[in-house]
């Protein structure tokens, strides 16, 4: 008995681990049809990257549903156009993929 406790305990240590590093997307979209994604893994902060309407649908058809977490319609004040990546340090770069129509 003693022996199958300590397989649950390690079978539910390790599942805990594996969630808390797995990346989860915050979505919200702006009223002027932007969708905004805030990455985080392990509660830090990773990429916030600003899609067209296409490009999110398309971006979101490669990521596990249940990572993808919608904030609904918001504002967001990032300062970032469609198509701007901020990296987790700041540094911001252009993506055109994330701002592309109907491809």
């Amino acid at each position: 008995m003693a022996h199958s406790c300590r397989l649950n305990v390690a079978f539910f240590l390790f599942w805990g681990v594996r969630m808390s590093f797995e990346m989860h997307f915050y979505v919200v979209k702006t009223p002027d049809g932007l969708y905004h994604v805030q990455n985080i893994v392990a509660g830090h902060l990773g990429q916030h990257h600003v899609h067209s309407e296409k490009s999110y649908e398309r971006w979101a058809q490669n990521v596990d549903k249940r990572l993808i977490h919608y904030l609904g319609e918001k504002e967001c004040n990032c300062g970032l156009k469609c198509g701007d990546v901020r990296e987790y340090d700041g540094a911001v770069w252009h993506n055109p993929k994330f701002e592309e129509e109907g491809k």
